[in-house]
């Protein structure tokens, strides 16, 4: 858990490749379907970044057995239409150390007082699945 929070500290895009299988599967919720291959998987970390410059996420609980790890996380960033909050899961397998398989489980409805009111039901400042599977911030 302590290279997930140190990353998300300071993320950076260029630190992730290093850490995933050639045939890493990424999960995120809104995908249609997931995100397959180092190329792509970096993308998607790439597109949140650049989308939210100031991201950060913070480790509230996280837990381990054998190859998979769990970490509830809270995000904090700046959208097109403010500051705003959101509390998410990871669902990490590893082999031989490296990530293969990741599962992100996590509602952008808002949760927070820091979250602007959202304009319709179900729908937050922020969206984090496009429609190419990329992370990035669709802002309604």
């Amino acid at each position: 858990m302590r290279g997930f929070e140190a990353f998300w500290s300071r993320p950076d895009a260029t630190l992730v490749a290093p850490i995933l299988t050639d045939d890493v599967v990424g999960h995120w919720a809104g995908t249609a379907e997931p995100v397959r291959g180092k190329v792509d998987y970096v993308g998607c970390i790439a597109a949140l970044l650049e989308a939210l410059p100031d991201v950060r996420l913070t480790v509230a609980e996280s837990a381990s057995s054998g190859d998979f790890s769990f970490v509830r996380w809270i995000m904090q960033a700046t959208g097109r239409r403010g500051p705003f909050e959101i509390s998410g899961i990871d669902r990490i397998h590893t082999v031989e150390g490296l990530v293969d398989e990741n599962h992100v489980i996590v509602d952008t409805r808002p949760h927070s007082t820091t979250a602007p009111a959202s304009p319709s039901p179900g729908r937050n400042n922020v969206e984090l699945a496009t429609p190419t599977h990329r992370w990035g911030a669709k802002l309604s």
